[in-house]
């Protein structure tokens, strides 16, 4: 092999320090390697084509990345093409803001501060990648890439303050999970319109697969069926395929930028990236994929498909696409040919920790082989079972002098990282790029009524999540806590739903250490409907009042409540036997002491999903169906002391020695609740650490930090009206605060 062979599958990024002369680059994926050479593209008149847009990324206080593919004019975008397509072109970089030229292929003007003569090669999928260092900190510059006669897109970044800068501002964008399949990419219409120093990727950029389940919802027009050269089929001949060779991912890639909305946010915006599971294969563990349930072994409990060279080929995909300033070595052995960990210094405002919580995870602590599926191994995983597995893991790992080795996401080396940065950073704030949510969502299911012997346990709903490596996370959030590191704040993706809360070191006591925001995906479908459609089967009918119920169904409710208390007004002792309730039911309806309306279901009443899933994760169970019930009640016709209200309120009032007019309207609603104790009116909260919750959105968060707060914006976009984009982009904003000094974040 030659030096620049190996160069080339060494990694392909080219470098130069910004001048106001023409440069060539140095490094690899470059034919030339002369720093000082007065070269420019030989004079051609051949058409070139930049399919893919352009982007910058990485922003650093001196340095930037600017990447764009190039191909002649004509020739297909998505395919990959052999060494005849190469081009040479030439990156140009401007002092300012291009302003109203973004986006367009107009000739960029202004001064110009580096002339980089590049060269796009087939062994990169004709892609380009160019770290600019020697950059003012804190300004913004303009870029253009030249083919020939051919003009990129003119795009803009901002680089980072200096380290030791004074910063009244920053505001960025946090987003995840856009899958092209489903719903619709409006989002990036108004991202790009937004005034922002840079924005930050959680992952789930593109997903591996085609025709699953969860992507076969509506989907906007703009986005026709993707296509894979190679993709095998998961099961059998027929269904969803998924993405298996280096030129699947690439192709992923090549169609998802292709969308001229994405390419416009790239052309505005420094992005800084991540990536989580769908960049190789969904819920997977370093080079382990999870779409059956692996083999069971006695030992060790089981092991999913490991796919090392499909990783490798995820793991070039993502680098060849994404702006971001990494080394990967083609020539290193096993999957962990890239490094993507790293931090930024935005002055002493902001420091920002990306994390890696894929490449370096080990297995889920119940692997699926043990549990026979995914329910029990990766969702709804009862809490006592899951704890023990993690002990004796712990204990194994211990003896091999990594305690945590086998129950962990980041692995020890980052994990070390991670504390050193955070111990070391002297900024205000420090925020944390974390893939997954940190906050326990749980279940406890032990006494509700009308759930099956069976359920009555307290679960862990997503053991794919942190909740599923709980000794880990408490070690990092301990570690906050012994340490006393202020402001932290995690910014999460991953789990398509709104959720903001405060994550603590220990669940069972009040350990709080920091905040955890978490956004839902641009696109992807809800963890709602997911969850909704998984307890949808008769034999969980049980269940799903704690997901969703409807203005008919919540009326049912109303109409049984109301009939249990004529009942126990007329002294049934037996409110279970059905013939009794409704013997007094109807002698009250006899005696005119109450309406027969008042227990007959409304005609054409909505049978519409109302989603009470908020409920269970970030609120008083039941309370959504309670409101719904209170309003169903309070429309019938009878007299007030009748009423649902009224006899909740005589039975509330008689306990406490007070009139029914005395009695808060709040309690009354909490004994409206079907899951409250009935002892106290209290319905149980599950998840109290939840400040907000909405499971059934898309969108993106902003956020605006100074020195004495940090402000976050929940984005939520409306859904396709009737397969077509909404008359209005913007569903509604929830704003959220988190002061300096206080662990925790308030609706504001």
């Amino acid at each position: 092999m030659d030096r620049r062979q190996f160069i080339r599958l060494a990694g392909f990024m080219t470098a130069s320090v910004a001048s106001p002369i023409l440069l060539s680059a140095c490094g690899g994926g470059s034919e030339t390697n002369n720093p000082g050479a007065q070269t420019t593209p030989a004079p051609s008149t051949k058409a070139y084509q930049f399919p893919q847009g352009i982007a910058s990324g990485d922003p650093r206080a001196d340095s930037i990345i600017l990447w764009t593919r190039v191909l002649p004019a004509g020739i297909d975008p998505i395919n990959s093409h052999d060494a005849s397509m190469n081009s040479s072109i030439t990156l140009i970089v401007t002092e300012g803001d291009p302003a109203a030229l973004i986006g367009t292929t107009q000739p960029l003007t202004g001064k110009v501060v580096a002339s980089v003569t590049l060269n796009a090669i087939h062994e990169w999928d004709h892609s380009v990648r160019h770290k600019l260092s020697g950059l003012q900190s804190n300004t913004t510059y303009g870029y253009q890439f030249i083919a020939a006669d051919t003009r990129s897109m003119i795009g803009r970044f901002k680089t980072a303050p200096a380290a030791n800068a004074d910063i009244a501002q920053l505001k960025f964008a946090f987003l995840s999970c856009q899958d092209w399949s489903i719903n619709h990419w409006g989002a990036f219409d108004l991202l790009a319109k937004d005034e922002l120093d840079f924005i930050v990727h959680l992952g789930d950029y593109i997903y591996e697969t085609i025709g699953e389940g969860f992507q076969s919802g509506q989907v906007e027009a703009a986005h026709p069926a993707l296509k894979l050269p190679n993709g095998p089929f998961k099961q059998g001949n027929s269904g969803a395929r998924y993405a298996s060779t280096l030129a699947d991912y690439r192709a992923l890639y090549k169609q998802y930028r292709s969308d001229p909305r994405l390419q416009q946010v790239h052309a505005r915006f420094a992005m800084i990236a991540i990536w989580d599971d769908h960049e190789f294969s969904d819920d997977c563990w370093g080079d382990a994929s999870t779409y059956d349930n692996g083999t069971y072994d006695a030992k060790t409990g089981g092991d999913n498909k490991h796919e090392t060279t499909r990783r490798r080929s995820a793991n070039q995909a993502w680098y060849e696409f994404m702006p971001a300033d990494i080394a990967f070595d083609a020539n290193a052995t096993g999957f962990q040919t890239v490094r993507l960990y790293r931090d930024f210094q935005f002055g002493k405002l902001l420091h920002l920790v990306m994390t890696d919580e894929r490449l370096y995870r080990a297995d889920h602590v119940i692997p699926e082989a043990a549990a026979g599926s995914s329910v029990g191994s990766r969702y709804m995983v009862p809490s006592p079972l899951l704890a023990g597995a993690e002990a004796q893991k712990m204990t194994i790992g211990k003896a091999a002098g990594d305690e945590l080795a086998l129950v962990s996401i980041l692995g020890k080396p980052q994990r070390d990282w991670w504390k050193a940065k955070l111990q070391s950073s002297t900024a205000q704030w420090k925020i944390w790029g974390n893939e997954v949510s940190l906050l326990k969502m749980r279940l406890d299911a032990r006494n509700l009524p009308g759930v099956p012997k069976e359920l009555q346990q307290d679960f862990v709903l997503n053991a794919d999540q942190w909740d599923g490596f709980n000794a880990e996370r408490s070690d990092l959030l301990n570690f906050i806590r012994n340490h006393k590191i202020n402001n932290v704040v995690a910014i999460t993706g991953d789990i398509h739903s709104f959720y903001a809360g405060v994550a603590h070191a220990d669940y069972s006591q009040n350990t709080p250490a920091l905040v955890d925001l978490v956004t839902a995906g641009i696109s992807s479908d809800s963890f709602y409907h997911y969850f909704a459609d998984a307890v949808r089967d008769p034999l969980l009918a049980s269940a799903q009042a704690l997901v969703f119920s409807s203005k008919a169904g919540a009326e049912q409710i109303a109409i049984q409540m109301l009939s249990m208390a004529v009942a126990q007004q007329a002294g049934v002792a037996n409110l279970s036997d059905s013939n009794q309730v409704k013997a007094a039911v109807t002698a009250a309806i006899v005696a005119g002491k109450l309406p027969a309306a008042a227990v007959q279901a409304s005609a054409n009443l909505s049978k519409a999903e109302v989603n009470t899933f908020n409920d269970l994760l970030g609120g008083e169970l039941g309370q959504t169906i309670a409101k719904l019930i209170a309003g169903l009640a309070a429309q019938k016709k009878s007299i007030p002391a009748m009423t649902l209200y009224g006899l909740v309120a005589q039975q509330i009032a008689s306990k406490l020695g007070i009139t029914p007019e005395q009695v808060p309207a709040a309690q009354v609603q909490r004994w409206l609740n079907p899951f409250a104790d009935q002892a106290s009116g209290n319905a149980p909260v599950n998840n109290p650490w939840m400040r907000y919750a909405d499971t059934d959105a898309q969108g993106y968060a902003v956020v605006t930090v100074t020195p004495g707060a940090l402000d976050c914006t929940f984005r939520k976009i409306n859904l396709l009206e009737q397969g077509k984009m909404p008359s209005q982009l913007l569903n509604k904003e929830t704003r959220l605060q988190v002061k300096a000094g206080v662990v925790d974040v308030k609706i504001v």
